[in-house]
C-alpha cells in the first residue's frame, strides 16, 4: 500500500493528464462517430424526409413522356429521378430552333401537377443535332422549387468575335 501511495504522490500530475487525455479521446470519437460516419443507410441523409408523401410512378412518368413525343418536332425523350430532382431529356429533329426547343420544354411543365412542382426539382436538357440550314443546340435549364417557376437556361453558347483592324 505504501508502495502506491508513493507513487501516486510522485506522478499525481501525470495521472491527472492522462485521464484528461483519455476523456478528450473519447469525445473525439463520439463526435466523428455523430457527425462524420452517422446512422443514416442513405446516401442523401435526410434531405429526403417527406419524399413518401409524393410519389411519383412510373405510370405518371410514361404518361408525361408520351405527351412530350406526341409532338412532331420531338425525336425522343427520356426521364430519370435522382432523389428530388427530375432530369428530363429532349431531343428534337434536327431543323428545330433553340426557341422551339424551350417553348417545348416550358410546356412540358404544364403535364407535371402543382403538387410534384412544389417538391421536385426538374432539370431539363435539350440538343437537336446541326444541319446545313441550323447550328443545332445543346442547352441546360433548371426549374428549382423556391425559383420563380421559370426555366432558367445555361448560355454557354460560343460567340464568334469579330476584331476590327484599325488602319493606320
Amino acid at each position: 500500500m505504501k508502495k502506491l501511495k508513493k507513487i501516486w504522490q510522485e506522478n499525481s500530475i501525470l495521472f491527472v493528464l492522462l485521464f484528461i487525455v483519455i476523456a478528450c479521446i473519447i469525445a473525439i470519437c463520439v463526435v466523428v462517430v455523430t457527425y462524420f460516419i452517422g446512422d443514416s443507410s442513405s446516401k442523401y441523409g435526410d434531405r429526403l424526409e417527406g419524399i413518401e408523401n409524393y410519389p411519383f410512378e412510373e405510370d405518371l412518368q410514361d404518361d408525361i413522356l408520351d405527351k412530350i413525343k406526341e409532338l412532331e418536332i420531338v425525336l425522343d425523350a427520356q426521364m430519370r429521378i435522382s432523389g428530388k430532382i427530375v432530369y428530363l431529356t429532349i431531343t428534337f429533329a434536327p431543323e428545330t430552333t433553340l426557341v422551339e426547343g424551350q417553348s417545348v420544354a416550358l410546356s412540358s411543365l404544364d403535364y407535371f401537377s402543382e403538387e410534384l412542382l412544389s417538391f421536385y426539382d426538374i432539370q431539363f436538357m435539350i440538343e437537336a443535332d446541326p444541319t446545313e440550314e441550323s447550328e443545332g443546340f445543346k442547352l441546360i435549364g433548371s426549374r428549382n422549387v423556391s425559383g420563380t417557376g421559370g426555366i432558367v437556361w445555361n448560355n454557354n453558347t460560343e460567340f464568334e468575335v469579330e476584331e476590327e483592324i484599325v488602319e493606320e
